[in-house]
C-alpha cells in the first residue's frame, strides 16, 4: 500500500513554480527574484495544507505524520532564501544589490535654466560647491545653466536629476540673487553610486559677480567684462581673457601662477602661517600675481586657490 510523505507535494509545487518563473525569466527578461519575492510564501502554505489535510483524511484513530525529509529540506531552503529577500528588502539592501550588479554609467542632459534677472539686481552670488564648472558671460540680462551630468544609474530607472530643482537653489535678497549649485548624493563602499554633474553657467557681463568654490575646477570666460568679478575657494581656475578687454587680474594661490600664454606684470610671494587641521604649524608660500589687459577699469579677484591658469585669446 502507497503512503503518503507530508512535504512530497509541497516540493513538487516548489519545483512547478521555479519553472514557471525561469520560464517568465527567459521569455520576458526579468529579474528572478522579483516574482520570486511576491509568490515564495505560497510554498509554505501548501505545505501547511498538505498536513493538514493528511490529518484529515488519515483514517487512523491517532494518525502518525511521516514527512519527506529531503523535500521537507528543499521547501525550507526556498522559504529561508524567500525571508532572505524579504529582509534585504525591508532595509533597502536588495535594491542597492541590483543596482550594483545592474548598474551602468550614463550620460544625462541637465535640465536647463533659463530666468530673466530683475532690473534691481546688481550682484550675484554662485555657490558651485565641488562640481567642475564654467562661467560665461553675457550680454543678456538672464541667467542660463545647462550641461551634462554622469551617474551609475539602474538602466530600467528614471534619470536621477529629473528638475531644476533636484541641482539649483535661487534666491533673491534685496539687490543680490543667490545661486546654489548643489551638492550631489554620493554612497561610498560596496554599492558606491555617484553623480557628477558639469554645468555651464552664463551670469549678465555687466552685474557684479562673486564665485564661492569647494576645492573644484573652474574655467572663467568673462566675456566683455562690465563689472567686478571675485573667485574665492577653488583649487584650479583656468581664464580666458580676450586682448581687448579691459580687466585687472589679481591672483592669490599657493602655486605659482606662471601657467598659460601670458607673463604676468608682476607676482609677490609672502608666508603664510597658521595651523592646520592636525594642530600643527604651517608655513606656506603664498604668490600674488597682477595682470594688467587694457585700462583695467574692472577687478577680477581670486582667492584661496591651488594654482591659476590665464590665457590671453583673440576674438573674446
Amino acid at each position: 500500500m502507497r503512503k503518503w510523505r507530508v512535504g512530497t507535494v509541497s516540493m513538487g509545487l516548489s519545483l512547478m513554480l521555479l519553472g514557471v518563473l525561469l520560464f517568465i525569466t527567459q521569455i520576458k527578461g526579468k529579474i528572478m527574484f522579483e516574482p520570486f519575492l511576491v509568490w515564495w510564501p505560497i510554498i509554505l502554505v501548501v505545505l501547511g495544507i498538505e498536513i493538514i489535510v493528511y490529518l484529515f483524511l488519515s483514517k487512523q484513530e491517532n494518525p502518525i505524520v511521516k514527512y519527506d525529509f529531503i523535500s521537507i529540506l528543499f521547501v525550507g531552503i526556498l522559504g529561508t532564501i524567500g525571508i532572505g529577500f524579504t529582509l534585504l528588502t525591508s532595509t533597502g539592501l536588495l535594491t542597492e544589490l541590483q543596482t550594483l550588479v545592474v548598474a551602468e554609467d550614463k550620460s544625462f542632459n541637465l535640465p536647463s535654466i533659463e530666468e530673466e534677472l530683475p532690473d534691481n539686481i546688481k550682484r550675484i552670488v554662485l555657490e558651485t560647491s565641488d562640481h567642475e564648472v564654467k562661467i560665461e558671460g553675457s550680454d543678456v540680462n538672464q541667467i542660463n545653466i545647462f550641461g551634462t551630468y554622469s551617474a551609475k544609474v539602474n538602466p530600467k530607472s528614471n534619470p536621477p536629476i529629473a528638475d531644476k530643482d533636484n541641482y539649483t537653489l535661487t534666491k533673491i535678497v534685496g539687490d543680490t540673487m543667490y545661486v546654489t549649485i548643489k551638492a550631489t548624493t554620493r554612497h561610498s563602499g560596496p554599492f558606491s553610486t555617484y553623480i557628477a554633474i558639469e554645468p555651464t553657467i552664463i551670469v549678465p557681463d555687466n552685474v557684479s559677480l562673486v564665485v564661492r568654490g569647494k576645492h573644484n575646477t573652474i574655467a572663467l570666460y568673462p566675456g566683455s567684462l562690465k563689472n567686478h568679478w571675485t573667485v574665492d575657494g577653488p583649487s584650479y581656475v583656468t581664464m580666458h581673457v580676450g586682448k581687448n578687454n579691459d580687466v585687472l587680474l589679481s591672483a592669490t594661490s599657493r602655486n605659482r601662477p606662471e601657467n598659460g600664454n601670458v607673463k604676468w606684470d608682476s607676482i609677490e610671494i609672502s608666508d603664510k602661517g597658521g595651523i592646520d587641521e592636525f594642530e600643527e604649524e604651517v608655513n606656506d608660500k603664498l604668490y600674488k600675481g597682477t595682470l594688467k589687459v587694457g585700462n583695467g577699469t574692472y577687478h577680477l579677484n581670486i582667492f584661496n586657490s591651488e594654482l591659476i591658469s590665464v590665457n590671453l585669446v583673440e576674438g573674446l
